[in-house]
C-alpha cells in the first residue's frame, strides 16, 4: 500500500510543490519589481557603464551603504555584458531563468542523478533567494562543481576557479584544496587568472583605490552578514572578539582541508573566512554535500529550515537568523565532511572524473546508516 502512493507522493512533494514555489516566487517578484534586484541595480548599469568606457567604481570615500553600488569585478560585468543588448526588465527574467538552471547543471556536473534532489535543491532559500537577487550565485556553483568534476585534469580545474575568484574572491579557500591534493600547478593557474583579471579595473582606476572600495563594503555588510563574525557581532560581543573567531575558526578549517584533503573543508573556510556572507552564498554547500550524498537523505531537507529570512542587505542578518544559518549548515558540512571521510581516497581519485558519484554511493549505503536515502 505504501509504495503505490509513493511515486505520486514523490511527484507532488519534488515536482509539483517546487513548480508552484518557483511560480508564486516569479509572480511575486513581477508585481513589485523585485526579480534579480540587485543585477538590475548594480551589475546591469556596470556593464553598460564598462562597454561605453565609463568609469562606474565610486572614489574611495564614497557611501557604499547608500544606494546602488556598482563595485563589481570588471569580469563579472563583462559576463552578463550580453544582456545589455535587451531592455533591463527582459534581462532580469532571463538573468533569473539562467540562474535557475545553473543551480541545477551544477548538480548534473557532480554526477546527481536522483531527480528529487532538484526538487529539493530548488526549494532551498539560498536558490529561491538568489533568484530574486542575482549575485551570480548559480555561475558561481557551476565553477565550483567544475573544479572537482575535473580535478585530475590539467589546467580546467584551475581555469574554473581563477574565473571564480575573478567573480567573487571567496572562493579561494578551495585552491587549498587543490595544493592539499596535489594539484599544484592549477593552483598556480587559478591565482594567475583571479590576478590577471584584476588589470580590468586599471582603465578605469587604480587597484588601490579599488581595493580601499572593497575593504569599505565589507566594513560596512560584515556585522548584518550570515557568518560567524556577523552572528557575534549582532548579540553584542567586541569586534576584536568577533573577529579573532572568526579567523581562528578559518585557520582551523584550513589546517583541517589541507591534513583531510577535504573539499567540505575547503567550502566552509570559504564561508566562514569571506568578509560579507548572504544567504544565497550557502547555495556553494550542495556541490560538496551533492559529491558525497547524490542520492536524497534528509540532510538536503535541513537547509529548508531557513526559509523565512531576508536574503541580503543591511539589517538582513540578526542574531536568531544568524545562529540558525550556521546551526543548519554546520550540520549539512558535518554530514559532507562524515562522507568524505567514508568515501576516503575516493574523493579526489582519477577513477571518479568519469562518474563522481556512483564509486561513492554504493560505500555510503552501508557507511551512512544514519542517512538512509529516502
Amino acid at each position: 500500500m505504501v509504495e503505490r502512493y509513493r511515486r505520486p507522493l514523490e511527484l507532488l512533494l519534488f515536482a509539483v510543490v517546487p513548480a508552484l514555489v518557483a511560480v508564486a516566487m516569479f509572480a511575486v517578484a513581477r508585481s513589485d519589481h523585485s526579480l534579480s534586484v540587485d543585477f538590475h541595480n548594480e551589475l546591469y548599469p556596470e556593464a553598460k557603464k564598462l562597454l561605453d568606457w565609463e568609469n562606474p567604481f565610486p572614489p574611495p570615500g564614497s557611501a557604499v551603504w547608500y544606494g546602488h553600488n556598482m563595485i563589481w569585478p570588471p569580469v563579472a560585468a563583462f559576463l552578463v555584458a550580453p544582456l545589455t543588448l535587451v531592455p533591463a526588465g527582459t534581462a532580469d527574467w532571463v538573468m533569473a531563468l539562467l540562474g535557475l538552471a545553473c543551480f541545477m547543471g551544477s548538480l548534473r556536473i557532480v554526477g546527481v542523478r536522483d531527480w528529487r534532489i532538484y526538487g529539493v535543491f530548488a526549494l532551498w532559500p539560498q536558490v529561491i533567494g538568489e533568484i530574486r537577487v542575482s549575485h551570480l550565485t548559480p555561475l558561481l556553483c557551476v565553477l565550483l562543481a567544475l573544479v572537482w568534476r575535473y580535478r585530475d585534469t590539467r589546467f580546467a580545474p584551475g581555469v574554473a576557479l581563477g574565473l571564480a575568484g575573478a567573480i567573487k574572491f571567496f572562493l579561494w579557500p578551495v585552491g587549498i584544496w587543490l595544493g592539499a591534493i596535489g594539484r599544484l600547478r592549477e593552483l598556480v593557474v587559478a591565482a594567475a587568472v583571479a590576478a590577471a583579471s584584476l588589470l580590468l579595473v586599471l582603465p578605469f582606476t587604480s587597484l588601490h583605490d579599488y581595493f580601499h572600495v572593497l575593504i569599505e563594503l565589507g566594513r560596512t555588510f560584515d556585522q548584518d552578514s550570515y557568518s560567524p563574525f556577523g552572528f557575534l557581532m549582532q548579540i553584542g560581543a567586541p569586534e576584536a572578539v568577533a573577529r579573532a573567531v572568526m579567523f581562528a575558526l578559518g585557520a582551523a578549517l584550513l589546517v583541517a582541508c589541507w591534513r583531510r584533503q577535504s573539499f567540505g573543508f575547503a567550502v566552509a573556510a570559504a564561508l566562514v573566512l569571506s568578509p560579507i556572507v548572504w544567504l544565497d552564498y550557502y547555495a556553494v554547500a550542495a556541490i560538496p554535500l551533492a559529491v558525497v550524498l547524490p542520492r536524497l537523505t534528509w540532510i538536503w531537507l535541513a537547509p529548508l529550515a531557513t526559509w523565512g529570512l531576508l536574503s541580503a542587505g543591511i539589517g538582513a542578518g540578526n542574531g536568531w537568523g544568524s545562529a540558525r544559518v550556521l546551526l543548519v549548515f554546520g550540520l549539512v558540512f558535518a554530514v559532507i565532511v562524515r562522507g568524505e571521510h567514508h568515501g576516503g581516497a575516493e574523493s579526489h581519485s582519477p577513477a571518479t572524473v568519469g562518474n563522481p558519484a556512483e564509486p561513492r554511493a554504493a560505500r555510503l549505503v552501508s557507511d551512512l546508516k544514519s542517512d538512509t536515502a529516502l
